[in-house]
């Protein structure tokens, strides 16, 4: 039995080899391909635009491979002493790069095509009277026509153009013209019309069934979108409504146990909660088979980029302790750069991946390098790349020191997406921003990395900020140790059974708790009062709580302070705690929650802030 366990192990690594060296090379193939099609477009791959896309690819390929044989053809006529003919094919060569470097500098294919039939169809023309190079088989490059039409114009225009043509042929081959050189039978005028009409139906059928598989397609595509998009807001609705009421039926099952009860109702208690618990674990199992949706509408504000990151990093640092260290490198030209782009949706990508990579840590000795380089400027936007190194390998994938390409299928097959959608969330967000995100293990350590362009800024929105000080935005003043039995707490929840609730279990242990039903009521109170950390309800009438959060942080911006910021919430999906911590809090709770979790959270909170 022993060896037979072995046996199948080694076969179980020889396939995977095989199967890894078969990835590779389709890899390199596929990626060669993409590189080749994307040169040819001159740019326009990187639009959405299919048909912009297709057509300047088409277009350049036509250009290339009529190019090359204009040169072979030109070559031959010099060597048959048919100079008139070299001639024209030189002529028609200058032409055909002219109208290259035109499509080129301009991008404008409409025009580029236009000329290009029209080039075409003179071409031919002349190669139906003249014969070709060798005087006789000139006509039948005519039977690339409608293949060349249709690919530059659609196959509604393009079979306008192949049958217009049809009657230049007819005048052509049928007409007595006096400077003709050919004189065409009558079985060769068939087979070629009837080849050549052959050729136009079976390019119209194909073209067509190639559009209306594509529609279908996209069809499905956004039908499929739709329907996952619904599956999401509808278990999204359905968490949100459980949790709330599950969250008072813990937590007033936990203040009941601690209260006087004989022996029966102390077993009654304790049958709740644990049929509480085991409801909590089936709710929870709701963020298992949910990913969220990534909205494309973004904030665009002006922001500084080391400020920005460097407010994820501390977000880590303050969770993690001595067990991690992230180290920021930052080129000196980028220390004072600022651009204009969503900074919350920066820090969400960071937050995920951060995330998804500490799941994966050792017990001790976990640093993580965080890097920064420009990719490409100009005078309007630049291209940031980002560099995640961390010393450890994530389960599962067996990476090469090449880059390789973090798709959906892979990620799938790792079992990766099985394990947290934290990757997955950051993935999809790195590509609403236009981009893709890469990994590979270079030098003993796992390398994530990915480009974002952003707009430059037109002022400077602060002065430099040294590599050794921290940004003013987000940095506590220094201030005396205070006690969770001293604290002022601000709870900021418009539900009426929850506030009861928290202020049933907090205020025995507080020194004081205010209450406000949302978010501007929290901005009233905070102005006017000073608080020690704030608990804030997500979803909430008039101002919601990441709004409300995003204000708290530019006030202190000018005061030098930061209060901690606990988001308790019942948004508990995939992606919901990087928003909140990106929007700016410190923690987050999701409801159902012991409410001893809670106190300690809030007793963290407070001694981080007083150091």
């Amino acid at each position: 039995m022993k060896k037979y366990s072995k046996r199948n192990l080694k076969c179980h690594y020889l396939i995977w080899d095989i199967f890894n060296t078969f990835v590779v090379k389709c890899k390199k193939a596929m990626s060669f391909t993409a590189k080749l099609f994307e040169y040819l477009s001159f740019g326009a791959g990187n639009t959405s635009e299919r048909n912009l896309k297709f057509s300047f690819t088409i277009t350049n390929i036509f250009t290339l491979v009529a190019g090359f044989f204009l040169i072979v053809f030109d070559f031959l006529s010099l060597l048959a002493h048919n100079y008139l003919h070299a001639l024209v094919v030189f002529l028609v060569l200058v032409m055909l790069l002219t109208n290259f470097i035109f499509l080129h500098r301009t991008k404008k294919y409409k025009v580029s095509n236009i000329f290009l039939l029209a080039l075409t169809t003179v071409v031919y023309t002349y190669f139906i009277i003249s014969g070709g190079v060798d005087g006789v088989n000139g006509y039948l490059w005519v039977f690339s026509y409608p293949v060349i039409s249709m690919f530059l114009f659609g196959t509604r225009k393009g079979t306008i153009f192949s049958l217009a043509f049809m009657l230049i042929m007819v005048f052509a081959m049928l007409m007595p013209l006096p400077f003709a050189k050919i004189d065409y039978s009558f079985p060769v005028i068939v087979r070629t019309f009837s080849i050549y009409f052959f050729i136009l139906v079976l390019t119209f059928a194909y073209l067509y069934l190639s559009e209306q598989f594509f529609q279908d397609v996209t069809h499905n595509a956004q039908e499929a979108q739709t329907e996952v998009r619904n599956k999401d807001e509808f278990l999204s609705k359905l968490s949100h409504q459980i949790r709330t009421p599950l969250n008072n039926i813990m937590a007033l099952s936990e203040y009941l146990s601690a209260t006087r009860l004989d022996d029966n109702q102390k077993d009654l208690v304790e049958s709740l909660i644990a049929s509480t618990h085991n409801l909590v674990n089936v709710v929870n199992s709701i963020v298992k088979v949910s990913l969220p949706g990534i909205e494309e509408k973004t904030n665009q504000v002006n922001f500084e980029l080391l400020s920005t990151l460097r407010s994820v990093i501390r977000l880590f640092e303050q969770q993690q302790g001595n067990d991690l260290q992230i180290r920021l490198t930052v080129p000196a030209n980028l220390q004072q750069l600022n651009v204009v782009g969503d900074p919350i949706r920066l820090k969400q990508i960071f937050l995920n991946l951060i995330d998804n990579v500490l799941k994966f840590r050792r017990s001790t000795g976990n640093k993580i390098d965080l890097s920064v380089e420009i990719v490409k400027e100009n005078f309007q936007q630049v291209e940031l790349l980002f560099e995640i190194r961390f010393n450890y390998e994530l389960p599962a994938i067996n990476l090469t020191e090449e880059k390789w390409l973090l798709s959906d299928n892979m990620l799938t097959t790792l079992n990766i997406i099985n394990s947290n959608f934290d990757i997955l969330i950051a993935k999809r967000l790195i590509e609403v921003a236009g981009s893709r995100i890469f990994a590979s293990k270079s030098n003993g350590t796992t390398v994530l990395e990915f480009s974002l362009k952003f707009k430059k800024a037109e002022v400077t929105i602060k002065p430099a900020v040294s590599a050794k000080t921290s940004p003013a935005v987000t940095v506590p003043t220094v201030q005396t140790k205070i006690e969770l039995k001293d604290a002022n707490v601000l709870l900021v929840e418009d539900n009426l059974i929850n506030q009861k609730i928290v202020l049933l279990s907090l205020k025995p242990i507080v020194g004081n708790i205010d209450v406000a039903n949302n978010g501007k009521e929290a901005l009233d109170l905070f102005v006017n009062k000073k608080y020690d950390i704030v608990l804030m309800d997500i979803q909430m009438p008039i101002m919601d709580g990441l709004t409300a959060t995003r204000k708290i942080r530019e006030l202190e911006a000018s005061t030098n302070t930061h209060v901690p910021i606990i988001a308790i919430t019942a948004n508990a999906l995939a992606g919901d705690r990087e928003m909140c911590l990106a929007a700016g809090m410190n923690e987050y709770l999701s409801k159902p929650f012991q409410i001893e979790t809670l106190i300690q959270k809030m007793k963290e909170l407070l001694e981080d802030s007083g150091n």
